[in-house]
């Protein structure tokens, strides 16, 4: 299976790659410095932009992946406007570059606790632009990321998943996922463990097939890559 992983070297996307090893998988990354780690996780690198979209297109059509994944955020700043915009614009340059792409599928990042106005519209936003398109899309609603590089050595209050445990659930849902919305968290509240399709004694996945994304009142759910030019890490599909 042929993967391309917008957002590859953030948080999420360090701790799937690496069980995504039996897969051709390119990772998108806005620094050379990141080549590198790309490599070290199996996976082949470009620079590129989500924001690009011109460019963004070029890779995924020059890749031509059955998957497309879209871990994008843009946290680095600290600055919750950055996140919403490269949520809403570059989210939908994602979807536009696999759908050019001829792709099957699109698995996209998004969250499982409340969160605050705008950030609740963009959020909704970039999940209602993947399931208008004609892919099969699969949203993972995270619970708060916990363990190394996250914002939590801790478990926090739930829902919570510590990111091992969320990178390893991802690679299995990107590869042989059912299309739908999940929600993955290792402490369910009891109401939701009834409609959970897998479970551990201390985790839990939920497809939600696709039920309504809440559209006000701040209780909806949950690495920004620069150019991209034609010279990269990346291989042409043969």
């Amino acid at each position: 299976m042929r993967i391309l992983v917008a957002g590859a070297t953030g948080v999420l996307g360090r701790a799937t790659l690496p069980h995504l090893d039996r897969h051709d998988v390119l990772g998108l990354t806005r620094t050379p410095e990141n080549l590198p780690l790309l490599r070290e996780m199996g996976a082949e690198g470009v620079i590129c932009d989500v924001y690009n979209a011109r460019g963004l297109t070029r890779v995924a059509q020059d890749w031509s992946p059955d998957v497309v994944v879209n871990f994008v955020t843009d946290l680095s700043a600290g600055s919750s406007d950055a996140n919403n915009r490269v949520r809403r614009e570059g989210g939908k340059n994602v979807v536009r570059a696999a759908e050019a792409a001829g792709s099957r599928r699109l698995v996209l990042e998004s969250v499982a606790f409340p969160l605050q106005h705008p950030a609740t519209e963009a959020l909704e936003q970039m999940e209602q632009t993947a399931m208008r398109s004609a892919l099969e899309v699969l949203i993972l609603r995270f619970g708060r990321l916990w363990g190394p590089a996250t914002l939590y050595q801790e478990p926090p209050g739930p829902p919570a998943i510590h990111v091992d445990s969320a990178g390893a659930r991802a690679a299995a849902l990107i590869t042989s996922g059912s299309p739908g919305t999940y929600v993955i968290a290792s402490n369910a509240p009891s109401r939701a463990r009834a409609i959970a399709i897998s479970t551990t004694d201390d985790e839990w996945t939920t497809n939600l097939s696709y039920l309504p994304t809440p559209s006000s009142g701040g209780t909806s759910f949950a690495s920004r890559t620069s150019r991209c030019p034609d010279r990269r890490g990346a291989h042409r599909r043969p």
